[in-house]
C-alpha cells in the first residue's frame, strides 16, 4: 500500500511538471542586426555629465561608449533629446529639429554618432508623434489660425460657444467629457483663439491633429532628418493615443465612477487604440524601409512603439507579411506582473507573448523603465540576477534600462528635490517617477562620478559608496558581471536560435531550457521564493544526461562555475537557496573566459597565501 502511494506522489509531481510545460520552437532565423539586440535604454539626463552643470548630456555619454561595449551591448536607446521646456522631462517637444542645450550641439550629437559608429554601437531615438509642447511654433501659428498650420491641433467649440461669444465672463463648457492620461478634463480653453484645444497628456502638450495630412508628412520629415544623420530607428511615444473619435462621443464610465476626472475612472474606447492607429504604423515602416532602399543601406532601420495595449491590439502593431508593421512593438508585460502570483503571472506572459507573435514577429522584453519602479526595488536586491538571467534567456529582443547591470534601486527623493511634474496630473506630488530616473552609480567618488556639480539635477543613491560600476567590476559574482556574462552568452546560436521550453514547477521554482539540440542546450533554474529549494532536474526537464555543470550562477548560489550537478539523484539533488539562479549546460569546460581568469586569480592568491605560510612558519621556527 505504501509502495503504491509513493509511486502515485511521484507521477502526480511529473503530471504537474508536464502540465507546467510550454514548448517554443523558434520558427525563422532572423539574422537582422537587431533581431538578438540588447536595447539599452538611457536616460540621458542621468547618465554622465560632462561640463559640471549637474545634467548628463551627449559629450558624459561619449566617455561612457566602451561601458556598452564591455557589457557586450549593441544598441542605446536615448530618450528625447530635441528642444524642449521639460514640463514633461522632455516628452513635450519645441523643435524636433533641434538639440535641447542641456545635451549639448548638434556637434556633439555627430561627435557621438561618430564615436558610436566607431564601436559598432546603433543609436535609436525616441519620437513623440502624439502632441508637441504648447510653445512649438507650429502652435502659435494654429492659434492664430495662420494657413496649413489651422488644423494641426484638435480645436473645438465649446458647448455653450454663442454665449461665451457673446459674453466673456461666462465659463466655456468642454465639449465633451473625456479627460487627460494626468486626469482633469482633456480639453483647455485658449482665450486667443476661442476654442478649446484637446490634450491627452499635460495642459502644456496639445495633441496634434493625425488626420491631417500635412502634419503627417511634417512627422515624416522630421523622421528623414535624423536618420540622415545617423540615427537606426525610433521608438515612437504614446502610439495608442494619435488618434480619437471624429465624432467627440462621450467615454463611458466604469460602473459608480459617473462624473469622475480620474483617467482610470473611464473606459477609452474612442481616444485609444483607434484603427487609424495601427495604419499609421504599417505607413511608417513603409517610410523606414523605403528610406533603407532608397539609400543602398546595408542594414535597416527599426521601429518601436511605445503602446500600452492589450495583446490581441499590439499583435497588430507587427502588420503582416505584406504590409510590415513595427519590428517591435515594446513590451511591458513583464513590468506590469502581479508579485502575488509571481511565477504563474511571468509563465503566462511569457507564453501569451509568444503566442500572439506573427511567424515574421521576433519577442522583445522589458522588466523596467523610466516609468517604473525598478525590479530590486520592486522585488528585492537579491532578484536582480534572477531577472537578468530570465529576460535575456529569453529568444528575441531584450530592453535593459539603465542601471539594472549593477542592481539599482529607486532612490528617495525629497518632495523639495522633485523635478517630473506631471506625477498624479502635475500638482500633486503623492507619487513619482524621479526615484527611478536618479544618476547613474559609476564610482564611489562624490555623486558616484555622475558630476563634480555639488547638486545633481537628482539626488544620487547614498548606497553609491558601494553600489557602482567600478566597484562591481572587481566582484567576479557580482551583478555587473553576471550581466556581462549573460549577454555573452546571447549571442551564442543556441540563445539566438534555440527552442524555449519553461517549466513553472512550483510558486518558487521556474526553469527555461534553451536548445538547439539534444547536446546543445543550456537549463536556467530559478528560486524566486523565500526558502531553500530541493530540486531532482529529472523529474522537470528532459535531458538524457546525468549530470550537468554550472555555466553561471547568482552571488548567492550554493555552487561555482564548473560545478558538476546530478540532476536524476534523490539523494544528492539540486539545492537552491532563496532568490538564487543558476544556468547549466552539458558541457564539462563551462567557464567562459573571464570566469577561468579569476578561477586562475584566485588559485594563484591561494598558492601565494600558502607559500608566504609556508616560508614564515619555518623563519619564525
Amino acid at each position: 500500500m505504501i509502495f503504491n502511494v509513493c509511486w502515485f506522489i511521484v507521477l502526480a509531481h511529473i503530471c504537474v511538471a508536464v502540465n507546467g510545460n510550454f514548448y517554443y520552437p523558434v520558427k525563422k532565423h532572423n539574422d537582422e542586426w537587431w533581431a538578438n539586440t540588447i536595447i539599452y535604454q538611457l536616460y540621458p539626463l542621468s547618465f554622465k555629465d560632462s561640463n559640471n552643470d549637474g545634467y548628463g548630456d551627449f559629450k558624459g555619454i561619449i566617455q561612457k561608449l566602451d561601458h556598452f561595449v564591455d557589457l557586450g551591448i549593441e544598441t542605446l536607446w536615448i530618450g528625447p533629446f530635441f528642444k524642449s521646456p521639460m514640463e514633461d522631462m522632455g516628452y513635450d517637444v519645441i523643435d524636433f529639429k533641434q538639440i535641447n542645450p542641456l545635451f549639448g550641439t548638434m556637434d556633439d550629437y555627430n561627435e557621438l554618432i561618430s564615436e558610436m559608429k566607431k564601436r559598432n554601437l546603433h543609436l535609436i531615438t525616441d519620437i513623440v508623434p502624439n502632441h508637441s509642447s504648447d510653445q512649438c511654433e507650429w502652435f502659435k501659428k494654429s492659434i492664430k489660425r495662420e494657413g496649413n498650420y489651422s488644423d494641426y491641433y484638435i480645436w473645438h467649440d465649446a458647448k455653450n460657444q454663442m454665449e461665451v461669444l457673446k459674453n466673456t465672463s461666462i465659463t466655456p463648457i468642454p465639449p465633451n467629457n473625456w479627460v487627460s492620461v494626468f486626469s482633469k478634463s482633456a480639453w483647455t480653453w485658449h482665450n486667443d483663439r476661442k476654442q478649446f484645444y484637446y490634450h491627452q497628456f499635460g495642459y502644456k502638450q496639445p495633441d496634434f491633429n493625425l488626420r491631417n495630412p500635412k502634419l503627417r508628412q511634417e512627422l515624416l520629415d522630421i523622421l528623414k532628418f535624423w536618420l540622415d544623420r545617423g540615427v537606426d530607428g525610433f521608438r515612437c511615444d504614446a502610439m495608442k493615443h494619435l488618434y480619437e473619435y471624429e465624432s467627440l462621443i462621450d467615454e463611458p464610465y466604469l460602473p459608480g465612477k459617473e462624473g469622475s476626472l480620474i483617467y482610470s475612472d473611464m473606459i477609452h474606447n474612442y481616444t485609444t487604440n483607434l484603427q487609424e492607429v495601427i495604419d499609421t504604423v504599417i505607413e511608417w515602416r513603409e517610410f523606414l524601409d523605403n528610406y533603407t532602399k532608397s539609400n543602398n543601406l546595408s542594414v535597416s532601420k527599426i521601429f518601436a512603439t511605445e503602446s500600452y495595449a492589450p495583446l490581441d491590439v499590439l499583435k497588430q502593431y507587427y502588420g503582416n507579411t505584406s504590409s510590415p508593421g513595427a519590428q517591435i512593438p515594446l513590451n511591458f508585460n513583464l513590468v506590469n506582473t502581479n508579485r502575488n502570483y509571481l511565477l504563474k503571472n511571468i509563465d503566462r506572459t511569457i507564453r501569451e507573448w509568444l503566442e500572439i507573435l506573427p511567424d515574421n514577429g521576433v519577442a522583445n522584453w522589458d522588466v523596467e523603465n523610466h516609468d517604473n519602479h525598478r525590479i530590486a526595488s520592486m522585488y528585492g536586491p537579491e532578484t536582480v540576477p534572477l531577472f537578468t538571467a530570465l529576460k535575456l534567456a529569453l529568444p528575441g529582443i531584450d530592453i535593459t534600462y539603465y542601471g539594472s547591470e549593477i542592481g539599482m534601486v529607486n532612490t528617495y527623493v525629497r518632495p523639495d528635490q522633485r523635478q517630473d511634474p506631471q506625477n498624479a496630473g502635475g500638482s500633486s506630488f503623492e507619487e513619482t517617477r524621479d526615484g527611478e530616473r536618479t544618476p547613474m552609480q559609476w564610482d564611489d567618488s562624490i555623486n558616484a562620478g555622475f558630476t563634480e556639480a555639488k547638486k545633481p539635477w537628482l539626488p544620487v543613491n547614498p548606497n553609491y559608496y558601494k553600489l557602482n560600476v567600478e566597484t562591481q567590476k572587481k566582484i567576479p559574482t557580482s551583478n555587473y558581471n553576471f550581466y556581462k556574462k549573460m549577454a555573452r552568452l546571447r549571442k551564442t546560436d543556441t540563445l539566438k536560435y534555440g527552442d524555449l521550453k519553461t517549466y513553472n514547477v512550483s510558486e518558487s521554482i521556474y526553469v527555461l531550457k534553451r536548445a538547439l539540440s539534444e547536446h546543445e542546450f543550456y537549463v536556467f533554474v530559478f528560486n524566486f521564493g523565500s526558502e531553500t529549494e530541493e530540486i531532482v532536474l529529472s523529474n522537470i526537464v528532459d535531458i538524457s544526461n546525468d549530470k550537468l555543470y554550472v555555466y553561471l550562477r547568482s552571488a548567492n548560489a550554493l555552487y561555482s562555475e564548473g560545478n558538476a550537478i546530478l540532476i536524476n539523484s534523490s539523494v544528492k539533488p539540486l539545492i537552491m537557496r532563496p532568490q538564487s539562479v543558476v544556468v547549466l549546460t552539458d558541457k564539462e569546460i563551462s567557464a567562459d573566459d573571464s570566469t577561468k581568469s579569476s578561477s586562475t586569480t584566485r588559485i594563484c592568491s591561494k598558492l601565494l597565501i600558502t607559500l608566504c605560510t609556508f616560508f614564515l612558519t619555518r623563519f619564525l621556527l
